[in-house]
């Protein structure tokens, strides 16, 4: 976000809760104080409505980031409260579900050619919770694609709520009297500790395990394939914002779901993650993604990628 600031011309002042949606609440008033245009709140643990119904007491527009408010929460604001909330972009979760399974499953039949093509594949899903949007839509994504599958055999799905330690508990029980092929997950902590299970248990064949989140290159727990990319749709909200500024953005296209996850066994991801590490985001042009470019592009990481600038590094 303060990369693509810095390209948009935006004053960007950040809060942090540190994923604490009480301290989140708290800090509002701070947030009221400081008499910003806008404000990109995350939604966590969907608390966001009364701070959306707050600022917009105080003539302050709201920008939703990574989940939006729900139908229902919608349909309760008032006409002045729902005007100002003026967009949102979520990442396309139902998507991730989807492709995380495929290509796990594509990397089980490549370490496992030799396996007849009529043996079952047995699959653990690991899901984040029973009420988040992101966990809803990952795991819908994931049931739609075992129906592409048709080796592809659930074994147990069951919520371990994002947690490695609950994750590593589940995993290490059933391994006990289950064989396990696949183990999708609802994000990469809950693949560390189900890899955790695995090395600990007495399985001789190889799980493969996969997750969302782009934390892969945790050293203890290297994980099959890992989804990621929504980290840099904080840049994308301020693109948007900038075009909602300036009247660019119309209506109806100001509420967004983008299709950003891309695979960890992607060059773009490599490309990306080393250049995050070595704090070039700087070098990334964010402007390419306003509607004010000559040549607005799509946000995705390959895009996002394909803009950094080797003269300046």
């Amino acid at each position: 976000m303060e990369a693509a600031a810095n390209d948009l011309d935006i004053e960007l002042v950040t809060i942090f809760a540190f994923r604490n949606h009480i301290l989140m609440k708290s800090l509002i008033e701070e947030v009221v104080a400081q008499k910003p245009k806008y404000v990109v709140i995350v939604n966590e643990k969907g608390i966001a409505l009364p701070m959306v119904k707050q600022l917009a007491s105080r003539g302050i527009a709201s920008f939703m980031l990574l989940n939006n408010l729900s139908n229902s929460e919608i349909a309760s604001l008032t006409d002045k409260e729902e005007r100002l909330l003026v967009g949102s972009v979520v990442p396309n979760n139902y998507n991730a579900g989807r492709k995380l399974l495929n290509d796990l499953v594509l990397r089980y039949q490549s370490f496992n050619d030799d396996i007849s093509l009529d043996s079952d594949i047995s699959l653990l899903a690991l899901r984040g919770d029973y009420t988040t949007p992101a966990s809803l839509a990952r795991t819908q994504g994931l049931t739609d694609a075992i129906k592409e599958h048709k080796r592809v055999i659930m074994i147990d799905s069951t919520v371990a709520n994002w947690s490695k330690q609950q994750a590593y508990q589940k995993v290490k029980g059933i391994l006990r009297h289950t064989k396990l092929d696949i183990i999708w997950t609802a994000n990469d902590a809950m693949a560390f500790g189900a890899k955790s299970a695995v090395m600990e248990s007495k399985q001789k064949s190889r799980v493969m395990i996969g997750g969302i989140n782009w934390d892969v290159d945790d050293p203890d727990y290297p994980v099959s394939v890992s989804y990621g990319g929504h980290v840099t749709l904080g840049a994308k909200s301020l693109a948007m914002i900038k075009d909602i500024e300036n009247n660019l953005l119309p209506m109806n296209n100001r509420h967004q779901v983008i299709d950003i996850f891309t695979s960890s066994l992607s060059p773009y991801y490599v490309t990306f993650t080393e250049r995050l590490k070595k704090d070039q985001l700087k070098h990334y042009d964010f402007s390419h993604f306003s509607l004010s470019s000559e040549k607005a592009a799509p946000f995705t990481i390959k895009n996002i990628t394909n803009s950094f600038d080797l003269l300046d590094d």
